[in-house]
């Protein structure tokens, strides 16, 4: 049996059966629908945040703004006192006021201040630079402090806000980059830089993003769960089964759970109860067939039956999903041979709209196969 299984596996359909995918996952992925995320709205502001956080005008007590406030009566000479008067404009929100004094501190900075303050006065101006709606003037100061002290992640984020703005793709993904480097539990920016990774077509990239999410235990979502869905179907269309059934994984327990939930809700929905519940089903029997195709592809053919299964009893796709699991049926140790023949049967004489002559064909040749030996 084991020779004949083999002989079984080496058969033609194996290597053209990802032929079968291309029309199907074009009709699955026309309902997936990605939606850009503004990089503003995740960071609460990068700019204004690093303004608030850095500055200690901002951060003092009453009684330490009053007494700033009468150091602020003299007239400015020092870097000191140009600094505390920027910090206590930040703090009125006059970004153009602040602007001026940050930039006559770096008029008046030596390296006798030390590199710290140095870099705090560029990245402050290049954060008023932002607020002021100047981000591309912001650029120059924000990278001159990376130079100086490359370990500061809130920088990254600035950048990616000013790239985001003006719709520099590339260089947004390398400022995410290079934030998750210092970074790396940021969830939410690891999602976001995934999103773009799958928007520029660069899967495989994004899916090295999304299974660190998947592998850290983020939480389940629906941009999370569609990216696991599109980067599976699309994984598996290109022969990387291996990655693909990480990512299916992944977009069937987060579909069965968000079913779940639906299923037992009690609040009113604009959708009748029963039809939500029968959509959820057909999304979560493509995603049971292609794992299936996965599965038999990586030799798991328990799995890849009770996948096939799965997609059949949410009528999706019933010629391939009954041809794949009369072979996964075949080639399991203890096969059904019943039900492998009636799988193949009903694939070689199917004539639903979505009949594929080729898998006919196929379901033909292997049953004749079966019988001879």
């Amino acid at each position: 049996m084991v020779t004949e299984k083999k002989k079984l596996y080496t058969k033609p359909w194996v290597r053209v059966m990802a032929g079968f995918l291309a029309f199907v996952l074009l009709l699955t992925l026309i309902g997936i629908e990605w939606t850009w995320v503004d990089i503003s709205a995740d960071t609460d502001d990068a700019a204004q945040g690093y303004l608030a956080g850095e500055t200690e005008y901002v951060n003092s007590s009453e009684l330490e703004r009053l007494r700033q406030q009468i150091r602020n009566l003299r007239q400015p000479i020092m870097l000191e006192d140009y600094y505390g008067r920027a910090g206590a404009e930040i703090a009125e929100e006059d970004y153009d006021a602040a602007l001026e004094y940050i930039e006559k501190c770096l008029e008046l900075y030596t390296t006798e201040y030390g590199e710290e303050l140095h870099t705090d006065l560029l990245v402050k101006q290049g954060c008023l630079l932002t607020m002021l709606g100047r981000g591309m003037e912001a650029v120059e100061p924000l990278q001159a402090a990376l130079e100086i002290d490359p370990k500061q992640g809130e920088v990254y984020l600035v950048l990616a806000q000013i790239y985001s703005d003006t719709g520099q793709s590339t260089e947004l993904i390398e400022a995410l980059s290079q934030y998750l480097k210092l970074e790396p539990g940021e969830k939410d920016m690891r999602l976001l830089l995934a999103q773009l990774l799958y928007e520029r077509g660069e899967y495989s990239a994004s899916a090295e993003h999304v299974l660190r999410l998947l592998e850290d235990g983020a939480e389940g979502s629906g941009e999370l769960s569609d990216l696991c869905a599109g980067l599976g179907l699309l994984l598996t269309q290109s022969s990387d089964y291996a990655q693909a059934l990480s990512l299916l994984d992944g977009a069937i327990s987060m579909a069965s759970n968000a079913q779940g939930e639906d299923s037992g809700q009690t609040e009113e929905v604009d959708v009748m109860p029963d039809q939500a519940i029968q959509d959820g089903g057909q999304e979560l029997g493509v995603l049971h067939y292609y794992r299936g195709l996965c599965n038999l592809t990586l030799e798991h053919y328990d799995a890849a039956a009770e996948d096939y299964t799965r997609a059949i009893e949410e009528n999706v796709l019933l010629q391939l999903s009954h041809y794949g699991r009369g072979v996964a049926e075949m080639m399991t140790e203890e096969p059904d041979i019943e039900q492998a023949l009636n799988d193949l049967i009903f694939a070689a004489d199917y004539d639903g709209e979505d009949l594929d002559t080729a898998v006919s064909d196929q379901a033909r040749e292997l049953l004749e196969l079966i019988t001879t030996e």
